[in-house]
C-alpha cells in the first residue's frame, strides 16, 4: 500500500520532469520532493521515529524522575548545569553517535538505490531526460533532509527536556550566558556530517548488494574505536566525529585516551570531503553500469 501511494506520487511528478522549460533546480527539487514522501509513507519512517525517539524516552524518564525528587526545587548552580552537559554530551557521543544515527543511516542510505531496485522502479527514473549523478545526488539529497530535520528537533528536545525540571531561566541561562546555543548548533551539524558519511557508505553497499550483512562488521568496526591501535582510529568515520563533536571538556580525560589524539577540525573537513566524493563516485559508477533487467520482462 505504502509503495503504490509513492509510485502515484511519482507518476504525478513525472511531467515536471519532462517539461522541457524546467531547467535543474526544479529538477532536483522534484527529485528530493519525491524522495522525502517516498520515506514518509514507508515503513523506513517507522525506523526513524523508534530509534530518534529512543534518546526522548531517556530524557522523559529523567524530567519524571527528577520532577519527583525531594531536590528540584534547590537553587542552580554554573555546576548543576555542568553536570548535566556531562550526561547530555555522553548521551549525544555514545548513543547519537554510535547508535542512533549509525543505524538510522545506515538503513535509509542501503536504501537509496536498493529499494528502487527490489520495487522495479528504477527504470523509471532512468527513463527521464535527467542525467543518473543528479538522480543519485537528489536522493541522496531527500533522505538527508528528512533523517538530519527530525533528528535535529528531536535532538534539541531532549536538550530541553533534560533542563525543564531546573526551570526555564536556567535554560536560557545556560543557552545563552554559558554560550550552550552555540555548541548545539555545532552538534547539529555533527549529526549532520554523521548521516552524510554512513549514508553515503551505506548507499555504495546498496548499490553492491542485496542485503545489509555488511551493517555488521562495519557496526564492529565503528563501536571498536577505543580498542583500535593508533594507526587504524583514522580509518573510522566515529573518530573524526569525535573531533567535530564540541564541549570536550565535559567528557572525562579517560575516554579521549580510548578515542586517541583527535584530528583538528581542518584536517576532518579534508577527511570527509574526499571520502564523501570517493563514495558518491563510487555509487555513479555503479549506477551508471547497471542494467535493469527486469524492465524488459
Amino acid at each position: 500500500m505504502a509503495d503504490s501511494v509513492a509510485m502515484n506520487d511519482f507518476q504525478s511528478d513525472r511531467g515536471d520532469l519532462q517539461t522541457p522549460q524546467s531547467n535543474l533546480r526544479r529538477t532536483v527539487f522534484t527529485l528530493v520532493n519525491i524522495s522525502m514522501r517516498r520515506y514518509l509513507f514507508t515503513r523506513y519512517m517507522w525506523t526513524l521515529l523508534f530509534l530518534g525517539g529512543v534518546p526522548v524516552a531517556i530524557s522523559i524518564l529523567f524530567m519524571i524522575g527528577r520532577f519527583l525528587s525531594q531536590d528540584h526545587t534547590a537553587v542552580v548552580s554554573y555546576s548543576h548545569l555542568s553536570d548535566l552537559n556531562k550526561t547530555i554530551q555522553t548521551l549525544f557521543r555514545v548513543l547519537y553517535i554510535h547508535f542512533v544515527i549509525f543505524f538510522i543511516a545506515n538503513i535509509f542510505g542501503f536504501s537509496l538505490i536498493r529499494k528502487e531496485v527490489d520495487d522495479r522502479t528504477l527504470h523509471l527514473l532512468f527513463l527521464q531526460p535527467i542525467s543518473k549523478v543528479t538522480i543519485i545526488l537528489s536522493k541522496y539529497l531527500g533522505f538527508l533532509a528528512v533523517t538530519w530535520l527530525f533528528l535535529s528537533v528531536t535532538f534539541l528536545s531532549t536538550y530541553i527536556l533534560f533542563h525543564i525540571p531546573f526551570g526555564l531561566k536556567s535554560v536560557m541561562n545556560d543557552l545563552f550566558q554559558y554560550g550552550r546555543a552555540f555548541s548545539l548548533i555545532k552538534e547539529c551539524f555533527v549529526m549532520l556530517v554523521a548521516l552524510a558519511m554512513y549514508g553515503a557508505f551505506s548507499m555504495v553497499m546498496g548499490s553492491l548488494f542485496r542485503t545489509g550483512w555488511y551493517g555488521l562488521i562495519f557496526y564492529l568496526w565503528e563501536t571498536g574505536l577505543p580498542y583500535l591501535p593508533s594507526t587504524l582510529k583514522y580509518f573510522t568515520i566515529s573518530h573524526y566525529l569525535q573531533a567535530l563533536t564540541p564541549e570536550k571538556s565535559a567528557i572525562p580525560p579517560k575516554m579521549f585516551e580510548l578515542y586517541g589524539e583527535l584530528p583538528s577540525p581542518l584536517r576532518c573537513g579534508i577527511t570527509f570531503f574526499i571520502a564523501l566524493s570517493v563514495l558518491i563516485g563510487i555509487t555513479v559508477f555503479l549506477i551508471r553500469r547497471y542494467e535493469c533487467k527486469y524492465s524488459e520482462i
